[in-house]
């Protein structure tokens, strides 16, 4: 019998579950990989060169989101906490450099940009965000940061 979408997150609690559906959303930044190989070509439509970096962090992030879910669910431990919260800082980086590269070279065939503008950025940037005052609140670090069965620190 397949689990309701209320079963799946049993256990997790709000947090974790909030953390998680935001990180999974941030996944979908992985769709940049469709432009990496036309970036600089110089046909029309096609990113500048210039946005190869960007291409490249936002498909990294995007693919990487995948791992970083599963530590978000099954992870325990220093080492689960830290890339959860290394992962989001890089995440707000490569946000905030598209931006920057935005302006400098901008790229306004892209659908994207078309939608939403230069607030897909800081969209992305405060995903982030969110992410890391959730991984950073006490309940969401002690359970990372403390043994099973150990008291938790306050």
């Amino acid at each position: 019998m397949a689990a309701t979408a209320g079963q799946a997150f049993k256990g997790l609690g709000m947090r974790r579950t909030v953390l998680l559906v935001i990180t999974m959303l941030l996944s979908g930044r992985a769709m940049t990989m469709a432009f990496i190989a036309d970036a600089g070509s110089g046909v029309a439509g096609d990113p500048p060169a210039a946005w190869l970096m960007p291409l490249v962090g936002d498909a990294l992030i995007g693919l990487s989101a995948l791992a970083i879910g599963y530590l978000i669910v099954r992870g325990r431990g220093l080492a689960a906490w830290v890339a959860i919260v290394v992962w989001n800082v890089i995440g707000i980086w490569d946000a905030l450099s598209a931006f920057l590269v935005n302006e400098s070279t901008p790229w306004p065939e892209f659908f994207m940009i078309e939608v939403f503008g230069a607030s897909m950025f800081f969209a992305a940037s405060a995903m982030h965000l969110v992410n890391l005052s959730l991984i950073t609140h006490r309940e969401l670090r002690n359970h990372y940061l403390t043994q099973r069965g150990a008291s938790p620190r306050t």
